[in-house]
């Protein structure tokens, strides 16, 4: 794409039947406008009628986010595997196990 006065070229190619290319042939001839002013002018209305799109979170900074959380998380459960000492259950260092594998699997 580049830009031009505030607008950008996209060069694209159509696939018309030969009806509508006769169709777009003529309406050049009526409108007495070249054909990219008229593809130009059918696709900008086109776009103007539709509704603003969706805004998608950024799946990279769900993920980052989640990572973040995770690896809180488990600063503080070796914290507390740390304060308990030889006391710390058995499932904790599993868990803490886990959620490290989790985070290599991430990367």
């Amino acid at each position: 794409m580049t830009e031009r006065q505030g607008t950008y070229t996209i060069p694209a190619r159509l696939f018309l039947t030969p009806e509508q290319r006769a169709k777009l042939d003529q309406l050049t001839r009526v409108e007495r406008v070249d054909i990219s002013e008229l593809v130009t002018n059918v696709v900008g209305t086109y776009l103007d009628g539709l509704p603003a799109p969706e805004i998608v979170p950024n799946a990279s900074t769900e993920r980052s986010a989640d990572t973040r959380k995770r690896r809180a998380e488990l600063a503080r459960l070796r914290a507390r595997r740390e304060a308990a000492g030889a006391a710390a259950p058995a499932w904790l260092s599993t868990y803490i196990a886990d959620i490290e594998a989790e985070l290599r699997q991430a990367e």
